[in-house]
């Protein structure tokens, strides 16, 4: 017998132990790696949460955690998982306290009940799902500090704790010292919107807009955070602040909430540019939109992605005008301040 066996045999005769406890075969540690989310994909499925997430106790005695896969037995199974989830995610991603980082301020008490009501749908359980699959990794790396009173309690014949009221919150020791301890962040920042990194989500204190301000279209809340994650680690980080990558993102990521919430899809994606500061992009039509003026001249085939090019003029400002057609000669100071791109049709509406 391995000595691995052993020790759970010997883990099984401690009190109030049953052997059924330590037999962790049917518990999965996480994947080894991520992959990107195909959201649509997930909520076609009829649970979006995962395998409940359970700790076992490894040879050493020491605490380590997995998934179960088998689905819920009902509704209230999968609210219950969904919920563990939120709950590590509010004791180790959502910044709630001030930190060190000079743009990373806590997240609000109304930022925090939204995000937990999207933790809940079933967008957000997919995205809350990959961010606790980081936790159980990071944990069984032992780059998480945990209640080792709680865990010998349970070892003792107590009952077994959820990981989230296990972990403190904190990187332990090794964590703190290791290379690839990166720890997704959920926090605020001092205006309106969203925005992401790879390993950030960024909420805007000031909310959401009730409506798109160039197109008009109501705004879901849901679907912006899900579009956020969409250019975080968790689905293509390479896509932000690119024309095409967004409309890509909002076709992948921000379409499939919107539809599922009974909103309309988004068929323009439109990109403000900020007056006066030249973006820098990886996206060599996009440079090439932001020169239209030189040469050599857009083609409309070079085009065939971009639903227009809208530019401001001196003669009236505040006022958008397509900036391909036809000006009169004074209008040669326009600035160009948007650019629309056409989103891909989603599969689930062009199948109905």
């Amino acid at each position: 017998m391995s000595p691995g066996r052993t020790a759970l045999l010997l883990l099984a005769l401690l009190p109030g132990l049953p052997l059924a406890e330590a037999q962790t075969e049917s518990i999965q540690p996480p994947p080894v790696t991520r992959g990107p989310v195909d959201l649509e994909r997930e909520l076609q499925a009829p649970w979006q949460a995962g395998g409940e997430i359970l700790l076992h106790a490894a040879a050493d005695g020491g605490p380590r955690a997995g998934r179960l896969p088998s689905p819920p037995a009902d509704a209230g199974g999968e609210r219950a998982r969904r919920a563990e989830q939120f709950a590590l995610a509010r004791k180790l991603n959502l910044v709630l306290q001030p930190r060190v980082a000079p743009l990373a301020l806590p997240l609000a008490e109304d930022q925090v009940a939204l995000l937990e009501r999207f933790a809940h749908s079933d967008a957000g359980a997919v995205w809350f799902r990959e961010m606790a699959d980081d936790t159980l990794r990071l944990f069984n790396q032992g780059y998480l500090e945990y209640d080792a009173a709680l865990w010998r309690a349970y070892l003792e014949g107590g009952p077994r704790p959820p990981l989230s009221a296990l972990i403190t919150g904190r990187l332990s020791e090794a964590g703190l010292f290791a290379q690839d301890a990166a720890v997704f962040r959920i926090y605020a920042y001092d205006g309106m919107g969203s925005m992401a990194a790879a390993a950030s989500v960024r909420m805007g204190r000031k909310g959401f807009r009730c409506q798109f301000s160039m197109s008009g279209e109501a705004v879901d809340p849901f679907a912006i955070l899900s579009h956020e994650f969409g250019h975080s680690r968790y689905g293509d980080p390479r896509s932000a602040g690119q024309p095409l990558g967004e409309a890509r993102t909002v076709a992948r990521y921000e379409n499939p909430v919107r539809l599922r919430h009974g909103f309309p899809p988004r068929l323009v994606y439109y990109l403000r540019i900020e007056p006066g500061r030249l973006p820098v992009t990886r996206d060599a039509l996009f440079a090439r939109v932001l020169a239209w003026r030189e040469q050599p001249a857009l083609r409309l085939a070079d085009l065939d992605p971009v639903e227009g090019l809208y530019c401001e003029c001196a003669e009236a400002p505040g006022a958008l005008r397509e900036c391909l057609s036809p000006r009169p000669a004074e209008a040669g100071a326009c600035e160009l301040r948007w650019v629309a791109v056409r989103v891909e049709t989603p599969r689930s509406a062009a199948s109905e």
